[in-house]
């Protein structure tokens, strides 16, 4: 029986052959020796775990399976476990495992099986609890009697010792390693300070080898003795009692006991000095007495140097600080810093104004606090952390006294030097007044689109009764020539007035973006060809050479908005033929298919007139912005060349220009080149002159609403003639009953009249029963495409601007209502007054040679009025051929007059131009 280190006892098993029957009486006897058997055997157990336990290392019993009999107490101290988690355990099942250790089954399995001895076997391993540990082990195998045979192992823990021996091996290289590192001079003196050692580090440094120095000098003769002598000095103020300059000086420190570091010049062998910080510790015996001083020295130059070094720099730093930060202050902006989180990491001035909080308020706050609308203020933040920046995000900031001020952030990530994400940086810019200045200038927008509407009404209202009317009477066959002049002249100054206004308002409509592209397939070289003919005239008045050309593989048919293109044209020709006296004028066009980032149609028009100074440059495109040459000429809006520019880039080009004063100017237009088909390309209607209804038809009942008798009165006289059924009404409730009664087939409806407006007289006919039946053709005065969409959007079917062509007025009477006409009984060309394919030379034949020079130098001077006189003239003799050339010197066709009067023409032929002029070269 064994007792464990808790006072358990432990019972062993008697052998097999000691259990068998015996008789009473004998079984009585040897029970009793039995049991003073095992009280002796008790005994000797407890006196063997006694002094087992008293054995300061810990002591493993293990049997033959190395299973654990018993432990002592100082297992189970040192290890902290119970017997009941060690005692009939496989010691490799300890500790959960953790003894499951390969050293320690070499032991157990290979090394004790051998020899029944063992010892001091090194096994370092982390136990649980109480971690890495150093263990010496020994092993003995005993024989237990009836234990059979047991195996102690005792367990040494040297850690502390392996550290120890360890550290000292380390402080010993470490030692050495020291004092024979070049990195560092270590002296060592006598008491009096006579070096007794000098190391490598200290010959490296200070050019000495030790046999030079050693039991010759002492350290103050390698010293700057001035600082020595400086030393001195101090030290004597600083611990009043009088030190001699020299070596005790440099060790008086150390030799009170004193800690002492200090920098101090070394000078070298060759007389070359450095500064070194030097360490002074003095050499005692045991007894405490002073046998020498070590003096351990570095050399400070590089330290010297780096301190300087840091020093600039943490000048360029504050210096770089102050500029940052002024830089910060000044900007007009309210600048923020935030963290990832939200939270304000810095601000400047005007931040704090705008919130009415200090800095150090500020700081440390969330951002989203200091905005009527946290939430939209917080996902500003995200929004920035998520895409890295955002531009012109509007909040409005909250003062601490309630002002509220309408912000817009440009904000973005910034990150270390590493790339790691830092935070937000935010600039706000106030922008209430702008914000203001915005509603002003919608207000404003708003007022001038009414002002436009406004005067597109009242001026187009009376110029179209003005166009209307002259049109109408041209059409009288028993006009004196006189009076058809009186009316073409009045026609020309209307169309003319007309084009101004249509100037203007296309401009407003260009600021407002309500201008849009009506792409369209036509013939290129017909376009030029028009452009030719119709500035061909001016040029040949002025004598200048004119050319048009086109260069290279040009596409015939190409696809864009040919009207803003023909007006583009138009502008730039027109002020070239305007400013240029002397030289001539030239376009070139060419097509360009290798152009980023595409094909490219190229247009240049080139003009040697007086040029335009870089100055007058800057100012050429802009709106109302004329050139002293435009000024000086008198004539002009400003608007054209503006117009032009966004025209080219509505379509998606660019125009630019070179100029030098007295050699001319050079336009550039270069669009996107698109081509087209020849079946796109839309024909032309030939223009006809409605005589009447077509018979057979039923009637077709007419309402005319406008409250301008002359407008009402213009459509009267167009329609009644052709057999229209005629009703008037001068407002839009006398509209709405005329509709209630006589039930038209079409309303020609006024946009503005007094009472009830052609608006809301298209909305209620629409709403009442049959009110879908006729179609509504709006005929409004206003050049603004809302106005029209809106006509459209309330039940209009179609409208037409005021003033209108006939022609136009007939072709949408046909294409809503399906009438068809009668139109003048002849040839299409005497059908069209302004078809001159019967005037050809042959035709003036029988005209007085005279009177064809007159008509001629009339052409050449440009001289309308003397020209419409001479075909007056002949208005008796050849009334059909002076009417066609009446019409052409009413539309300026010049050159065709020209052609017409040339001597010597060939007879029969036509001498109208008709193809592009060949390419000239400018003088």
């Amino acid at each position: 029986m064994l007792k464990s280190a808790d006072g358990k006892s432990v019972a062993l098993a008697p052998p097999d052959d000691e259990v068998r029957p015996q008789a009473i009486p004998e079984a009585a006897a040897d029970a009793t020796e039995r049991r003073r058997s095992e009280a002796d055997l008790e005994a000797i157990e407890a006196y063997a775990q006694n002094i087992v336990d008293t054995v300061r290392e810990p002591l493993l019993i293990l049997d033959t399976t190395l299973r654990v009999r018993s432990a002592n107490r100082a297992f189970y101290q040192t290890f902290q476990v119970s017997s009941a988690e060690t005692e009939n355990r496989l010691i490799y099942e300890l500790g959960n495992g953790q003894w499951d250790i390969p050293d320690l089954r070499t032991l157990l399995e290979d090394v004790v099986p051998k020899s029944s001895v063992f010892n001091d076997f090194e096994l370092e391993h982390t136990f649980p609890v109480i971690g890495r540990r150093v263990m010496l082990l020994n092993a003995r195998k005993l024989q237990a009697g009836h234990h059979g045979e047991l195996l102690v192992l005792a367990m040494e823990d040297v850690t502390a010792r392996k550290r120890a021996e360890e550290a000292l091996l380390e402080a010993g290289a470490l030692q050495s390693a020291i004092f024979n590192s070049a990195n560092f001079s270590s002296i060592a003196t006598d008491e009096k300070g006579v070096i007794q050692i000098f190391n490598v580090g200290a010959e490296r440094m200070l050019g000495y080898t030790a046999a030079d120095v050693m039991n010759k000098i002492t350290p103050a003769d390698i010293s700057d003795p001035q600082e020595v002598i400086a030393r001195a000095k101090a030290l004597s103020t600083e611990l009043g009692t009088t030190i001699t300059p020299g070596f005790e000086a440099l060790v008086f420190k150390a030799s009170r006991g004193i800690e002492d570091i200090y920098e101090l010049t070394y000078i070298r062998q060759d007389g070359s000095r450095f500064p070194a910080i030097v360490s002074v510790t003095a050499l005692r015996d045991a007894q405490g007495g002073i046998i020498g001083y070590l003096l351990i020295g570095t050399d400070n130059t590089a330290r010297k140097q780096v301190e300087a070094e840091r020093m600039l720099l943490d000048q360029r730093v504050r210096d770089q600080q102050f500029y940052t930060r002024s830089l910060i202050e000044s900007n007009i902006d309210a600048l923020i810093t935030t963290d990832p989180r939200g939270i304000i990491t810095d601000v400047n001035k005007q931040m704090e104004a705008l919130t009415g909080c200090t800095r150090d308020e500020l700081i440390g706050a969330p951002f989203k606090g200091y905005f009527t609308n946290p939430e939209r203020a917080e996902a500003g933040i995200k929004l920035v952390l998520d895409e890295g920046k955002v531009t012109d995000y509007e909040l409005t900031a909250r003062a601490r006294d309630g002002k509220e001020t309408v912000v817009s952030y440009n904000a973005s990530t910034f990150h270390d030097r590493d790339r790691k994400l830092q935070g937000v940086f935010a600039a706000a810019r106030d922008v209430t007044e702008t914000k203001r200045y915005e509603q002003s200038l919608q207000q404003a927008n708003r007022a001038k689109s009414v002002f436009l509407a406004n005067m597109s009404h009242e001026i187009r209202t009376p110029m179209n009764a003005i166009l209307g009317f002259s049109q109408l009477m041209l059409r009288d066959h028993d006009l004196t020539p006189r009076q058809s002049q009186f009316l073409g002249t009045i026609n020309r100054s209307g169309e003319h007035l007309l084009a101004l206004i249509n100037d203007i308002l296309e401009m407003s409509k260009i600021e407002a973006g309500r201008t849009t592209l009506n792409l369209s397939t036509f013939d290129l070289p017909v376009l030029l060809k028009d452009l030719e003919m119709m500035f061909r005239v001016r040029t040949d008045e002025k004598k200048l050479l004119f050319s048009v050309e086109l260069i290279g593989d040009v596409p015939q048919y190409i696809v864009t908005d040919i009207n803003k293109l023909r007006q583009v044209f138009i502008n730039v020709l027109g002020n070239a033929v305007k400013f240029t006296e002397q030289g001539g004028i030239g376009v070139r066009v060419r097509a360009d298919r290798q152009s980023a980032p595409g094909p490219s149609l190229r247009v240049e028009i080139e003009d040697t007139g007086p040029g335009i100074s870089p100055e007058e440059q800057e100012k050429l495109f802009r709106h109302f912005e004329q050139t002293k040459s435009g000024q000086q000429t008198g004539t002009g809006t400003g608007l054209g060349l503006a117009i032009s520019r966004e025209f080219v880039r509505l379509m998606g080009g660019a125009i630019s220009v070179s100029s030098q004063v007295g050699q001319g100017s050079v336009f550039v237009i270069e669009l996107p080149l698109k081509e087209g088909e020849a079946e796109a390309v839309q024909a032309k209607d030939t223009p006809r002159q409605v005589l009447t209804l077509r018979p057979g038809q039923g009637p077709c009942r007419v309402l005319i609403a406008d409250d301008i008798e002359d407008n009402r009165q213009l459509l009267a006289q167009l329609l009644t003639p052709v057999g229209f059924e005629i009703r008037l009404a001068t407002n839009g409730e006398e509209a709405i009953r005329e509709f209630e009664r006589w039930r038209p087939h079409l309303i020609l409806m006024d946009f503005r009249m007094p009472v009830m407006d052609g608006l809301e007289a298209i909305r209620r006919i629409r709403a009442m029963p049959d009110g879908k039946e006729p179609k509504i053709i709006a005929v409004t005065a206003s050049a603004m495409d809302e106005n029209r969409h809106e006509l459209i959007a309330i039940g209009a079917d179609d409208f037409i601007s005021k003033p209108f062509r006939e022609l136009d007025l007939f072709q949408k009477i046909h294409a809503h209502v399906g009438v068809e006409y009668v139109y003048a009984d002849m040839p299409v060309d005497d059908a069209d007054p302004e078809s001159t394919s019967e005037l050809t030379p042959l035709g003036l034949a029988g005209l007085p040679q005279g009177l064809m020079e007159a008509m001629r130098e009339a052409v050449i001077r440009a001289d309308l009025d003397d020209l419409l006189e001479q075909i007056d003239k002949i208005e008796a003799r050849a009334p059909r051929v002076a009417h066609k050339l009446r019409r052409l010197a009413e539309q300026f066709e010049y050159q065709k007059l020209l052609d017409l009067f040339a001597e010597g023409a060939s007879t029969g032929e036509e001498s109208a131009g008709s193809g592009l002029s060949p390419a000239g070269s400018l003088p």
